[in-house]
């Protein structure tokens, strides 16, 4: 299910979606970028529970949750994409490997 479909069919919040799709990759470095692309989107998440919402996309609700929840992902998937990660990946994919050897 592509996460268009997923989210377009939702009856949860997208947050709780996505932590029930299924991951197909065994690949170490996907496996490990996908995880500190899931530890970005939660930073996220927490720093924007210390700024006051402006208003702009009302006062709250799903739609702005919604919102909220969409732009962090595009941001850290972008982030990702161009390489400007924190470098958590690399750390972890040695890791990963290293434990799968024994």
């Amino acid at each position: 299910m592509n996460p268009v479909s997923l989210l377009s069919s939702a009856t949860q919040a997208p947050k709780d979606l996505v932590a029930q799709a299924p991951s197909t990759s065994t690949d170490p470095r996907e496996a490990a970028k996908q995880f500190e692309g899931f530890l970005m989107a939660n930073l996220f998440q927490e720093l924007r529970k210390s700024v006051h919402p402006s208003g702009l996309f009302g006062d709250g609700g799903t739609a702005r949750g919604t919102y909220e929840y969409l732009l962090d992902q595009a941001v850290v998937s972008h982030a990702m994409d161009a390489g400007r990660s924190w470098g958590l990946t690399d750390k972890l994919e040695v890791s990963l490997k290293a434990a799968t050897r024994k």
